[in-house]
């Protein structure tokens, strides 16, 4: 992944004053984020990086806060997919400055998964349907900071850093047990049990754009 050339666009990307958001309404933005230590239950991804689009709606009317759902891929050629929510507090520090501190809940989908649909996964976890869907979920919790400044509207370039920490549950494999069947027959059966850990998966940075659409 050319990460580095989208950073250097971003970098030489000419700056021009405008003013700052006055008002709700929705925008669109790309973000390319890099981590040294990607931290997954066991499996430590190194020099993870990862492309995103992010849609947002900043509320300027009661909460004054930016709610976005984002997706993203890269990470690792284990890992297909991410996908979550995010809430940011919007502090205007100056007419096209903008500093954005938040929160944000996430899911790595991994490309081994049985489970290919959402659909599937969320009837299994509800009713406990389909032994298919069984997979290891890793879910997401960050932290993160975002500095935006506003170009030539409706356009803006932002820096940020995030810290991540993530919710794991595996299955594991505990014994192999034989049972004898209604005719006399050997049925193989294996037992699971499922390990739950909650742990710091490190820090990432990123630069990205944005489009706004008032």
């Amino acid at each position: 992944m050319k990460f580095r050339y989208f950073l250097l666009l971003l970098m030489v990307t000419p700056l021009y004053e405008a003013a700052g958001q006055s008002h709700s309404g929705f925008s669109l933005s790309v973000t390319g984020s890099y981590a040294p230590t990607l931290t997954i239950y066991t499996d430590d991804i190194q020099n993870s990086a990862s492309i995103g689009i992010q849609a947002s709606y900043f509320d300027e009317d009661y909460t004054r806060m930016e709610y976005g759902f984002h997706y993203s891929r890269g990470y690792n050629n284990s890992v297909s997919y991410l996908m979550g929510l995010s809430a940011a507090a919007v502090f205007q520090i100056t007419d096209g400055l903008r500093l954005k501190p938040g929160l944000g809940v996430q899911e790595f989908k991994m490309a081994d998964r049985s489970c290919r649909t959402t659909w599937r996964s969320i009837l299994d976890t509800i009713f406990d349907v389909d032994k298919q869907c069984r997979d290891d979920s890793h879910t997401s919790f960050i932290g993160f900071i975002s500095l935006e400044y506003q170009l030539a509207e409706p356009f803006s370039l932002f820096l940020h850093t995030t810290y991540r920490t993530i919710l794991s549950s595996v299955r594991k494999e505990t014994e192999t047990v034989l049972l004898e069947g209604p005719n006399g027959e050997t049925v193989e059966r294996t037992n699971y049990t499922t390990d739950r850990s909650f742990y710091g998966s490190g820090t990432a940075v990123g630069a990205g754009f944005r489009i706004y659409f008032n």
